[in-house]
């Protein structure tokens, strides 16, 4: 009676993975989770996944760029066969365009109205989103892709002008691309939900921090409710995703270190 239980539950349990829906996550540090600490447990993919019940892959590898996510789904076999596996994919990508090799030059020009290399990776950029999505598209008609936008992580800062102008250039075009191929993708707008919020982005200046993770597993889950794909527009957080280095801990540390080198100059100078 026991065996044939535990066989019963088990086929309840494989039936009930087989009949979920897919969920992938593709792109670039954000949508991998390097923000926090677990992202394999907590980043807001895993949240979204866990909220509805979904089958859940993430390829989202740090550092890339739209080129590199085109070879991506263009040649890993793995990856091609979860893109057309997957009911939803959400896609994070265009940051690394301009801050890989570029800010420097970003900074000298745009703080003087010179918008020559926002203007030049821009071409590229524009262009491989659009044949990234063209890409998912033949791979997979029918899923549900959501686009996010690029928040600013230095919004408020010395900085934020600098990034606002490439930044607005990517989400205007995510946009607008949207606006003249409709059904394309919808759009997930992460800009919108971290806007005037700096306590979302992480230690490093860049990535979403725990909060920032959460704030946009609640921005996707309620794109899915309102285009009627999920059932509640609430997140269900099982395991908390957790900071790398809080501000706490951090200061902590530097009056610890304080500390240590003032008594070394006590025992120095017989203090």
């Amino acid at each position: 009676m026991l065996l044939v239980l535990v066989l019963a539950l088990t086929m309840v349990i494989v039936a009930d993975a087989a009949g979920a829906k897919t969920y992938l996550v593709l792109g670039d540090s954000i949508g991998y989770g390097l923000g926090v600490s677990n992202p394999d447990e907590a980043n807001y993919g895993r949240i979204v996944a866990n909220t509805n019940g979904y089958n859940y892959y993430n390829d989202a590898i740090s550092g890339y760029r739209t080129d590199d996510l085109l070879r991506l789904i263009n040649n890993d076999q793995s990856v091609i066969s979860h893109v057309r596996e997957a009911d939803i994919i959400s896609v994070s990508i265009g940051g690394n365009d301009y801050l890989r090799d570029n800010m420097a030059q970003l900074i000298a020009e745009v703080e003087v109205g010179n918008t020559s290399t926002v203007d030049r990776i821009a071409v590229t950029m524009t262009a491989n989103i659009a044949a990234i999505v063209e890409r998912l598209r033949a791979l997979n008609p029918d899923a549900l892709i959501l686009m996010q936008t690029l928040y600013n992580p230095m919004e408020g800062q010395a900085l934020g002008n600098v990034y606002a102008v490439p930044i607005g250039v990517l989400n205007d075009f995510i946009r607008s691309y949207r606006d003249e191929h409709p059904g394309c993708y919808e759009i997930a707008d992460v800009a919108g939900a971290f806007h005037g919020r700096s306590g979302l982005i992480a230690f490093d200046t860049i990535h979403p921090n725990a909060e920032g993770n959460i704030v946009i597993a609640k921005t996707v889950q309620k794109k899915l409710y309102d285009l009627g794909e999920a059932e509640t527009d609430q997140i269900l957080i099982v395991t908390e995703p957790l900071d790398h280095l809080s501000t706490k801990s951090f200061v902590a540390r530097l009056r610890e270190l304080f500390e240590k080198i003032m008594n070394f100059f006590k025992r120095l100078f017989g203090g």
